[in-house]
């Protein structure tokens, strides 16, 4: 996977679609969820990516007071938007906590313990964060 423009001055990489679907890929065969922006309801929100098709290409958000909307940027950036109205924070800090996990065996119910009941941590890889977006991941 090479960047189609490279520079040493701080300047973006771009990378082509065929990149991105073969990181994509990649990243899933090693175990991780991959999150980053897809179109759902006429908005951008960050949710798991299956494929190099989620993604919002040529997608922009305008946004002024009291007004959001998806508009074509004419062109067929993925990236190409502004902070959408969700954070990551959602996939790392999920709204809910196991306290315990119980079974019923013959009319009894037993508490298993918290330990035991936990599922597996997800592995996440985010695509396309901003840099704002991950300090906020930091507070």
């Amino acid at each position: 996977m090479y960047p189609s423009n490279t520079s040493t001055s701080g300047s973006p990489f771009r990378f082509e679609a065929e990149s991105i679907a073969l990181l994509i890929s990649s990243l899933q065969s090693r175990g991780y969820t991959v999150v980053g922006p897809t179109v759902r309801n006429g908005a951008l929100f960050h949710d798991e990516i299956m494929s190099v098709q989620d993604l919002p290409s040529g997608k922009c958000d305008e946004q002024k007071p009291g007004s959001y909307r998806l508009v074509d940027r004419g062109d067929k950036a993925m990236f190409g938007y502004a902070v959408g109205p969700q954070s990551f924070k959602k996939f790392l800090y999920p709204p809910f906590l196991t306290l315990f996990r119980f079974t019923k065996n013959n009319g009894d119910f037993q508490i298993v313990p918290r330990n035991q009941s936990a599922p597996a941590a997800t592995k996440y890889a985010f695509l396309g964060i901003r840099p704002c977006e991950l300090s906020a991941l930091f507070i």
